[in-house]
């Protein structure tokens, strides 16, 4: 399926960008492979420079064909199904390091970037961007930030917009701005960077993002801490965050979710132990004799393997979504959740900190994935949380909003969408309230 524009004004959208770009930087043809909600583009633009994301921008607003910005397409998924998407906008030739600040712990990036790139470049100073989304090998960090993609770590350096300090946007007429800055301590003027980061490129183009960056922890282990329960597990992950340990990741994986990831199954409390050698130390003596109490098994994993395997199991794929709850409340929401989403079937995992469930399965057929939704948002509700959508079947996505019910704030997001996008050119319909 294609948008609805018609054939003639992407027609001449494409004559007037063609003599923009070289040969291979302009394909004319409806790709399913960038599909976003079962529609397919009718071009691909590939720029290489951000005078070029400008040029077709403009010609974007004047023949009024509709723009989504690609990154690495692993999250094509996420969002609503848009009103319109005539052209897929890669930015995959956008991928230098423009600056590196080893001593200001900073580093200015293009969009393209893919983020296993940019940790093997930033390793060779012992740094590394502590964001860690789901499929982050072939992740960028222009898609990390429209989506605020964030992954286990989340539990200790929280997500994308923490980390972001300056980015260069081009909106939607061509027109180029600037916020933030390249150093931390930038004080002037409004943090309008901020207003970008989980936008799904409604409001902008991202071109540039400066961000800061943390050191290599010196001393790194994975425990995998079986779990009579959900609630157990919980306990022990709040009481290890809570004794102050050196805790870079918490998950809370359900029985299923075990078995995708470690090839056990029971309930588990995945922890990712880093820091500081002394720590290090003390967190892992604390966990083992905090596990010994409870009477539950601990075994040492291999750190990249498990998180590779978190990673692969929760890609938004299939029907995965996302609930938040009090992480007081974590463990017996994990349990209900457990028990209703289709028998138990469902992978389960929580950032019990900060009370982040995810869920991810595979729907035989349109209905039950909406039985799915539907069960999944009442066990939200009863826990007084709520629930968004990360992917689903296109054909369901048409009838719902994956963000859930309008919040009080909506007034305003509309108000930004028409002052910066008034003619609906950028990702029209993938935002909250189908902006």
């Amino acid at each position: 399926m294609s948008s609805t524009t018609t054939a003639s004004h992407v027609d001449d959208f494409c004559a007037a960008v063609r003599p923009l770009l070289a040969s291979d930087q302009l394909q004319i043809d409806e790709s399913s492979a960038l599909e976003v909600g079962g529609l397919a583009p009718k071009a691909i633009v590939v720029p290489s420079s951000i005078e070029q994301i400008q040029r077709v921008l403009s010609e974007a607003v004047i023949h009024v064909v509709s723009v989504i910005p690609i990154g690495g397409g692993t999250h094509l998924g996420v969002g609503n199904v848009p009103s319109s998407y005539d052209v897929a906008l890669s930015l995959a030739r956008m991928h230098r390091i423009i600056a590196h600040e080893p001593a200001d712990l900073t580093v200015t990036v293009e969009p393209g970037l893919r983020i296993d790139d940019l940790q093997r470049a930033l390793a060779v100073h012992g740094q590394f961007l502590p964001l860690d989304p789901a499929c982050e090998a072939a992740s960028t960090i222009g898609g990390v930030l429209a989506l605020n993609a964030y992954g286990p770590r989340r539990h200790a350096f929280g997500t994308a917009r923490d980390w972001l300090i300056g980015t260069r946007v081009v909106h939607a007429d061509g027109s180029l701005s600037k916020s933030g800055g390249r150093v931390v301590k930038n004080v002037t003027g409004y943090d309008m960077h901020k207003l970008y980061v989980g936008s799904l490129g409604t409001l902008g183009v991202l071109v540039e993002a400066t961000l800061k960056v943390a050191p290599l922890p010196d001393s790194e282990s994975t425990l995998a801490i079986g779990s009579r329960s959900a609630a157990h597990g919980a306990e022990l992950i709040l009481a290890a965050h809570d004794a102050g340990l050196a805790l870079h990741a918490a998950e809370l994986l359900s029985p299923p979710a075990t078995h995708a990831v470690l090839g056990q199954s029971s309930w588990c409390a995945l922890m990712r132990v880093a820091g500081g050698a002394g720590a290090v130390a003390r967190s892992l003596r604390e966990i083992d004799h905090a596990a010994t109490v409870a009477g539950a098994a601990i075994e040492t994993l291999e750190s990249s393997t498990a998180w590779d395997a978190w990673s692969t199991t929760f890609r938004p794929r299939g029907l995965a979504l996302r609930i938040s709850v009090m992480p007081s409340r974590v463990g017996e929401t994990m349990q209900v959740l457990d028990r209703r989403l289709t028998g138990g079937s469902a992978q389960l995992s929580a950032t019990v900190t900060t009370g982040l469930i995810r869920a991810s399965l595979d729907a035989s057929s349109d209905g039950q994935a909406l039985a799915v939704i539907n069960a999944a948002s009442e066990v939200a509700a009863q826990f007084d949380g709520s629930m968004v959508i990360d992917a689903a079947p296109a054909a369901v996505k048409r009838g719902i909003d994956v963000f859930g019910p309008t919040r009080s704030d909506f007034a305003i997001m509309k108000r930004l969408k028409d002052e910066f996008d008034p003619k609906r050119i950028l990702s029209p319909g993938r935002f909250v309230g189908r902006l």
